[in-house]
C-alpha cells in the first residue's frame, strides 16, 4: 500500500514525535496566565507580573512563551528572583486542557502604576518593543525548578508614552 504521508502528523499518526508543550497540554499540566488588557496612564509607567514557584513545591516550571503587548513603544525586562514593593493583584494560572482543574503550583500577581514595583534579583533579558505584541519564546529552556525558597520570574513592561494598554501572558508546563 502507498504511503501518501510526506510529513509526519503527530495527531493523526501518534507514532510520530510530538513537542513536549503537547504532550504536557495531553496530559493536564500546561498552564496560561494573563494580567489582561490594563491601562497605563502615566508616561513611564510600569506593569508587571511576578511568578512564583513556591518553597518546596516539588514541581519544576519550563517556560513555553511569554507575550506583552502595549499600544506605544515600551520596555521589556524580565527578572530572576526579583520582588514586588507593592502589593497587587492576584492573576489564576489557567489550564489549557479543560478536562484537568486549574491547580498549577505557580502563583501569578501583578501591578501597573507609576513607579518601578519591582526590587532586587537578576536581569535577565531586556527588550525594546516598538508597539504591539512581542513573543518571546523559551520552548522550555528556561526553567525554574523547586528549591528551599520562593522561586520568581518578573516580566516587567515600562512604557514610554501615556495612556497606553498593556497585557502580559505566559504559558508554561510543570513537572
Amino acid at each position: 500500500m502507498t504511503n501518501n504521508q510526506i510529513f509526519n502528523n503527530p495527531i493523526n499518526n501518534p507514532i510520530g514525535a510530538v513537542p513536549p508543550e503537547y504532550s504536557a497540554a495531553q496530559s493536564g499540566v500546561y498552564y496560561t496566565i494573563t494580567t489582561g488588557a490594563q491601562t497605563v496612564s502615566s508616561a513611564n509607567g510600569y506593569m508587571a507580573l511576578e511568578l512564583t514557584n513556591p518553597a518546596n513545591s516539588g514541581k519544576t516550571i519550563r517556560f513555553e512563551l511569554i507575550r506583552a503587548t502595549s499600544s506605544v513603544s515600551s520596555i521589556i525586562s524580565l527578572y530572576r528572583n526579583a520582588t514586588l514593593n507593592v502589593s497587587g493583584t492576584s492573576a489564576t494560572p489557567r489550564n489549557t486542557n479543560w478536562g484537568f482543574t486549574d491547580s498549577s503550583k505557580v502563583t501569578g500577581t501583578w501591578v501597573a502604576q507609576t513607579g518601578d514595583p519591582i526590587s532586587g534579583g537578576v536581569l535577565l533579558q531586556t527588550i525594546e518593543q516598538l508597539g504591539g505584541p512581542t513573543e518571546i519564546d523559551f520552548n522550555g529552556k528556561w526553567l525554574i525548578p523547586s528549591k528551599a525558597s520562593n522561586q520568581t520570574l518578573i516580566v516587567l513592561l515600562q512604557n514610554k508614552q501615556a495612556n497606553s494598554e498593556m497585557s502580559i501572558n505566559v504559558s508554561w508546563w510543570e513537572l
